[in-house]
């Protein structure tokens, strides 16, 4: 039976970074492929991506307290657009950056959308881009591995009823009633209702103010470095330090945190670690925890990789923590309108490093249905419209990205401070990380 699906607190942010904030936010994966697939196999892709789960548009709510609703789309939900003149050798990033600047539509379509390009030789760049909202990384990953076999799986969501409404509205009060007596009584008994870092402890609120120097731009998507590895020297390098391959992620965007200015050595840096909640069968479109693992930086300089695995395993173990003030009041948030939203953002941060394992992708997915023409994939998230002084206000560091697929591991680093980590210093920055470490790194 079709089911009312309404947004999660998850969607709900995505929702708003659009909405509200002007800044909305899209996930991007890119196969690059050692020959171009045909039209038709595009055409089928494209298809079934129509009718599964991130084929969704979302209905606002105009009733006080009762969450907005997704609803299926259908075709209208995406396009293909499929290119013949070749991508020039060294323009890749610049490639997979224009694909990532198509404006999309949470209510009316488009929501995603696939490019493809032929490379210089024989190769090919597909891109699938689409809204954060209506789908995290293990959601899209999951809608193109159905998309790439005979699964048949369509997304369904019904319109809610009069009384769906009534019920949701009564549910919400009640929610955000409890949400607010246990922000009260954590305030009355003297419980900690936060996770503000230590003052040893280097967040993107804490990190040094570098001086302002890099040029101002108008909107467009932040400064964007893909590299690879080969996948054994990879899993080498983390091997002979006694970590692993997370391990080693970490410590490369620690030691890039570094690098910008943002932290020293002595310092414990805080690094943002995205975990899925997804279950088998869960059709949510955002289904992720922030946890978060303090990496003294010197163990990422200087290679203690099993202390940083240690840390690491720990924080996945433990997975969550007692509620904060602000997962609390996340219900709150939903039932208020965009603009007391966008009104109590003011002064928000981004996290100062973010670092995202998509891990080993299944082979099939990673050749576009076909395994043999399999030869590197890369994963981001970026926004598709924010300004010097913006990202600059947001004092963010860099979101990295890293994957294994077809023997090849690949890092993708986008940079959300301007001045420590810009267009002109990013590049360098990644690859004198990766060699430091003893690994050559191939820019796309």
């Amino acid at each position: 039976m079709t089911r009312v699906l309404r947004t999660t607190v998850d969607d709900d942010l995505f929702i708003r970074m659009d909405a509200a904030l002007g800044v909305p936010v899209v996930n991007q994966m890119v196969w690059r492929l050692t020959e171009m697939p045909s039209r038709a196999e595009l055409d089928r892709f494209a298809d079934r991506l129509g009718r599964g789960r991130i084929a969704r548009l979302v209905r606002r709510s105009r009733i006080p307290l009762v969450r907005d609703h997704w609803v299926a789309g259908g075709a209208v939900t995406g396009g293909v657009h499929v290119e013949e003149t070749p991508v020039p050798a060294g323009q890749a990033v610049a490639w997979i950056d224009a694909a990532a600047a198509r404006p999309f539509d949470l209510a009316h379509g488009p929501v995603w959308e696939l490019r493809a390009a032929p490379t210089a030789g024989a190769g090919a760049l597909v891109s699938v881009c689409l809204s954060h909202a209506v789908g995290d990384g293990l959601a899209a990953l999951t809608a193109f591995a159905e998309a790439l076999t005979d699964d048949d799986t369509v997304f369904a969501a019904a319109s809610p009823s009069p009384v769906d409404q009534a019920r949701e509205a009564v549910h919400r009060s009640v929610t955000i009633a409890g949400s607010v007596a246990a922000i009260v009584r954590d305030r009355v008994t003297g419980t900690p209702t936060t996770t503000t870092a230590s003052d040893e402890v280097v967040t993107a609120a804490s990190s040094r103010v570098l001086p302002a120097d890099a040029p101002e731009r108008g909107p467009a998507i932040a400064p964007f470095s893909v590299v690879s590895v080969d996948t054994e020297d990879w899993d080498r390098a983390a091997t002979r330090d006694g970590g692993s391959s997370t391990a080693l992620f970490v410590a490369v965007v620690v030691g890039l945190i570094v690098a910008a200015g943002r932290a020293d050595r002595d310092d414990v840096v805080r690094v943002s670690v995205p975990m899925s909640t997804r279950e088998p069968d869960d059709v949510r479109a955002n289904a992720t925890i922030g946890l978060s693992v303090d990496v003294p930086a010197a163990a990422a300089l200087d290679g203690d990789l099993a202390a940083i695995r240690r840390l690491t395993k720990d924080v996945y173990t433990a997975r969550t923590s007692r509620p904060t003030t602000f997962v609390r009041l996340q219900p709150v948030m939903q039932a208020l309108g965009d603009r007391a939203v966008a009104a109590l953002s003011r002064g928000a941060t981004t996290p100062l490093a973010l670092a995202s394992s998509l891990g080993r992708v299944d082979p099939t997915v990673a050749g576009f249905g076909d395994p043999a023409r399999a030869d590197a994939v890369v994963t981001r998230s970026t926004t598709q419209s924010i300004t010097t002084a913006r990202l600059r206000s947001l004092r963010g560091g860099l979101a990295a990205w890293v994957n294994d697929a077809a023997g090849t591991t690949t890092l993708s680093v986008v940079g959300l401070d301007p001045d420590g980590l810009g267009p002109d210093v990013l590049d360098g920055a990644v690859r004198a990380e990766l060699n430091r470490r003893g690994l050559e790194a191939r820019p796309w």
